[in-house]
C-alpha cells in the first residue's frame, strides 16, 4: 500500500575505479559497515533526538538496500522521522569518508511503495531523489525539490541543515530545496580529526577535484557558521515577536 515515505539515495562516487582498485568483496563490505552505521544512533543509552525542542527516546530503524554504486534509506514520513533519517545520514557520510568511500546524494518524500521483501520499489521519492543526486557536485546530500511544498516544508532542525546551494551544478536548483545536511557539524562533535584533512585524503582522481573542492568550502562554512540561524531574516523576525 503506498504512503508518504521519506527516501535517502546515495551514489558512490567514482564507483569504477574503486571496484578496480579495492575490488567487490572490499566494497561489499564497507556497504555493510555503512548500514550498520545508520542504525547506531546512540550515546550512552540515550538517543541524541528531539522533536519541537523536546528530548525523546529511541530512534526508528532505517530499511535499507544497496545495489551497484547504490545506497539507499527510508522510513515513514513524519517530521520527526526527518530529523532521524538526517542524524543517521550524516553518520553515514563521515563513516563513508573515514573508510575511503566518497557519497554524494539527496533525501526525497513523497508517496510510494517501498518493500524490500518483495522488491518493490516504485513512487515519485525515488525519481525525484534520483534527479536531485545528479544535480549536485560534492560529497553530501542535499533535499529535493518535494521539501519546498506542504505538507513536507516544515520540521528542519537547524541542526541538521544549512541552507547551501554553491555544489549544485547549471539548473540544479529547480531539483532540489537548497537545505544542505550539515554533517561538517556531525562529524566536530562525534570525531577529534579534522574532516577537512579526512576529505583532502580521498581527493586522488582529477575527475572529482572540484567534487571535493566543494565538499571542503562547506565544511569551512559550516565550521565558521555554526549558529548560522542567528542571521536569517525569519529568525530575526521571530526573535522580535518573541
Amino acid at each position: 500500500m503506498a504512503k508518504d515515505q521519506l527516501f535517502c539515495f546515495l551514489d558512490v562516487l567514482g564507483f569504477s575505479n574503486l571496484v578496480k582498485t579495492r575490488g567487490l568483496a572490499s566494497l561489499y563490505s564497507d556497504y555493510r559497515e555503512l548500514l550498520e552505521a545508520a542504525n547506531k544512533q546512540d550515546h550512552e543509552g540515550l538517543v541524541f533526538s528531539s522533536w519541537q525542542g523536546t528530548p525523546y527516546f529511541g530512534m526508528e530503524q532505517l530499511q535499507s538496500t544497496y545495489f551497484s554504486d547504490t545506497i539507499a534509506f527510508w522510513s515513514p514520513y513524519h517530521p520527526r522521522d526527518l530529523q532521524s533519517l538526517c542524524y543517521s545520514i550524516m553518520e553515514v557520510l563521515c563513516k563513508a569518508i573515514e573508510i575511503g568511500l566518497p557519497l554524494r546524494g539527496s533525501i526525497s518524500v513523497g508517496e510510494a511503495i517501498l518493500d524490500k521483501e518483495k522488491q518493490h520499489f516504485v513512487g515519485k521519492p525515488i525519481v525525484s531523489a534520483a534527479d536531485a543526486e545528479k544535480a549536485q557536485k560534492w560529497i553530501g546530500v542535499t533535499l529535493s525539490k518535494e521539501f519546498r511544498e506542504p505538507p513536507f516544508n516544515g520540521g528542519f532542525s537547524a541542526a541538521c541543515f544549512m541552507p547551501w546551494e554553491r555544489h549544485l551544478k547549471d539548473g540544479g536548483l529547480s531539483a532540489v530545496t537548497p537545505l544542505a545536511l550539515d554533517y561538517p557539524r556531525w562529524w566536530r562533535q562525534s570525531r577529534k580529526n579534522s574532516i577537512q584533512e579526512a576529505i583532502s585524503r580521498l581527493n586522488t582522481d582529477p575527475a572529482f577535484s572540484k567534487y571535493y573542492k566543494n565538499a571542503l568550502d562547506f565544511a569551512d562554512y559550516s565550521a565558521a557558521n555554526s549558529q548560522w540561524w542567528e542571521s536569517h531574516l525569519s529568525y530575526i523576525e521571530s526573535q522580535k515577536n518573541a
